[in-house]
């Protein structure tokens, strides 16, 4: 274990091991959307174990933990979580819907499909923000305290290129030219949306609702 290393060094390692992960999931992972996609998710929870318990010391103590946000709940910032993403993917869809890159289809039971699959979704999300949110946000803030929030949301994008680019299995529609610029915007637009979130709530939860609600909206929607 190493114990000398500043806090902006262990979020630019916890950043490396995870997006090799990604790629290793993306050349060898299962031939299953749903699989594949999970596993990519696990690529950053395994991540922050590795961090916490093999490379540093810090998961063997309270502090380490409490640090990614867990305990407490942030109620107070819930109802933002709720539709300050959906205010970022209407305005980064509309400009893409003007130019005719992608539609949008209303299905008849898009409300209750929300409604009952944001817990699941959100559980899922909770698998990547215990990482990007919960343990790397508040290490890079310590040398980029404005910066941060956008970075992170721009490797986040970054993290899922592998799948993008590689697989079959996440977005693969639509010219790579177009799509990937576009995404990487809404995942760093989405990322200083979700750092407001964790700083001022100092909460990991708001996060993943947010998070939950922007994968749904998103893949009910959208087409």
């Amino acid at each position: 274990m190493v114990r000398s290393l500043r806090e902006v060094q262990k979020g630019w390692i916890f950043y490396l091991i995870t997006l090799g992960l990604a790629l290793l999931v993306a050349l060898f992972g299962p031939a299953g959307v749903d699989a594949i996609q999970i596993l990519n998710m696990l690529t950053v929870t395994a991540g922050v174990l590795l961090m916490l318990l093999v490379i540093t010391p810090d998961g063997y103590h309270k502090a380490g933990w409490l640090e990614l946000g867990m305990h407490r709940a942030g109620w107070r910032y819930w109802p933002l979580a709720l539709l300050a993403p959906t205010a970022v993917l209407v305005a980064s869809y509309a400009a893409a819907t003007l130019v005719g890159v992608v539609s949008w289809q209303f299905e008849s039971d898009a409300a209750i499909n929300l409604a009952i699959n944001l817990v699941i979704v959100s559980f899922f999300a909770f698998f990547e923000e215990i990482g990007w949110r919960g343990y790397m946000l508040p290490k890079l803030m310590t040398v980029y305290p404005r910066l941060a929030p956008a970075l992170v949301g721009f490797l986040h994008g970054v993290w899922h290129l592998p799948l993008m680019l590689l697989t079959t299995s996440y977005n693969p529609l639509g010219n790579r030219w177009i799509v990937v610029p576009l995404f990487l915007a809404i995942l760093t637009a989405a990322g200083v949306v979700y750092g407001y979130l964790r700083n001022e709530s100092g909460s990991l939860w708001p996060v993943v609702i947010a998070h939950g609600i922007m994968d749904l909206v998103g893949l009910s929607l959208i087409r």
